[in-house]
């Protein structure tokens, strides 16, 4: 079996040793800079706006790169301050053609998702990609990207619904681990039948007597799945607990996205990968901690006195600089670029979830991590609900097409 266990002890003993003090950031900006960005930014909302017209949106499907790219590349250089190699990244062709494949294939396989749900997929796909590069495999959507993606939206949403029992939540589990270890299960609403499905083209692409390790991962993952549970409404759990509980889940997602792309992988290369995934599960815990306080879901931020999350922010930030430094076993990591793409991407959505949760931090700390951010914080609140209903009008928009033309799954 998978050492899951090692690898949580080993990010673990580096969680400890990260300090707490405020990290040095290679940008700081002054407020006319600010509102340069925030300039940039209500403009690019204006052309956003403008395709909302028909004949414009179908202008973009036609010639995309004549319209729209440049406009986001743009968007990324003077609001976000990516760098030229970290855009040769984010906007190659490759990365272009797998976002409008996955999106025909979601919207094929899942009519019943809204654009929010493909999204949250898609979220995944462009981390799969980059596993692509790095495990220097084509970069493309198979069916186990495919399906690993379409894994999110469904079981996450359940195991998130808070209309769902505790013990409803634990039966999915269980019928969903049955399925997931190959054995004959029944389905018993529309969602557990789509993630069965999900799993046959697991099958398909990776042979279970082939490649063992690929469904150790995905044990791992649900395992993780099953004792993040323990985590809602649950009091007793000590510090200790919670730790282990959110490096587990964090940590074997990304592990399961690396054997699902490469379907072999060194043990160092195991706990790399599990390293990224507790960095960005302990993202998803400081951008959700006012959610998962309201729920009683304990993580190591929701616990927290209010006020006193910045030196874990601080924290989160060293741990993640060096767990990523432990990517560089992969040959497809030839550079500095692609690493600094993934810290800096991380590091900017940090700052915003700080800004954007201002109540959980003090004056001081809002007032010195706000000098790192290329928009003010008031600014990044004001737009927060109009800039996330545009961004899945245009993602709805841009990837909209007759269902004639759309691939099927």
């Amino acid at each position: 079996m998978l050492p899951v266990q090692d690898y949580i002890d080993h990010f673990k003993e580096m969680w400890e040793r990260s300090p707490d003090t405020f990290p040095q950031f290679h940008n700081t900006y002054s407020a006319e800079e600010k509102f340069t960005h925030e300039r940039n930014f209500d403009g690019f909302q204006k052309k956003l706006k403008d395709l909302q017209n028909v004949r414009k949106a179908q202008q973009v499907q036609r010639d995309p790169a004549k319209s729209f790219f440049p406009m986001f590349r743009s968007f990324l250089e003077t609001v976000f301050d990516f760098n030229p190699g970290h855009l040769e990244i984010i906007l190659s062709e490759e990365f272009k053609d797998v976002s409008k494949d996955f999106f025909y294939r979601a919207r094929a396989f899942g009519p019943e998702l809204e654009p929010e749900d493909i999204y949250q997929g898609m979220r995944n796909v462009w981390i799969m990609n980059g596993l692509q590069l790095m495990a220097e495999k084509p970069v493309k959507i198979t069916p186990s990207v495919f399906a690993y993606s379409m894994i999110y939206p469904y079981s996450d949403n359940l195991l998130d619904d808070p209309e769902l029992s505790k013990v409803e939540k634990q039966a999915f589990s269980a019928r969903f681990d049955r399925r997931l270890h190959g054995l004959p299960e029944e389905a018993v609403n529309h969602t557990e039948k789509q993630l069965f499905r999900l799993i046959t083209m697991f099958e398909d692409e990776f042979p279970r007597g082939e490649f063992p390790k690929v469904y150790e991962s995905l044990y791992a993952i649900q395992q993780g799945q099953t004792n993040s549970l323990k985590m809602i409404a649950q009091n007793g759990l000590s510090d200790d607990e919670i730790c282990t509980i959110c490096f587990e889940k964090g940590g074997a997602s990304v592990l399961a996205d690396g054997y699902l792309v490469a379907g072999e992988m060194t043990r160092e290369q195991e706990q790399a990968l599990f390293g990224y995934g507790v960095y960005l599960q302990l993202l998803d815990d400081i951008q959700d901690v006012k959610e998962d306080s309201l729920a009683s879901t304990k993580t190591i931020f929701s616990c927290l006195p209010e006020k006193d999350l910045g030196r874990y922010v601080n924290k989160t930030i060293h741990f993640g600089r060096e767990a990523l430094e432990e990517m560089r076993c992969f040959n497809g990591v030839k550079s500095d670029d692609f690493l600094g793409l993934m810290n800096r991407s991380i590091e900017m959505m940090t700052v915003e979830s700080v800004g954007l949760n201002h109540t959980w931090y003090s004056n001081d700390y809002l007032e010195e991590i706000e000098k790192v951010s290329p928009l003010h914080f008031d600014y990044l609140r004001k737009k927060r609900t109009q800039s996330k209903s545009q961004r899945f009008a245009l993602f709805q928009k841009y990837f909209d097409m007759p269902k004639a033309k759309q691939k099927v799954a």
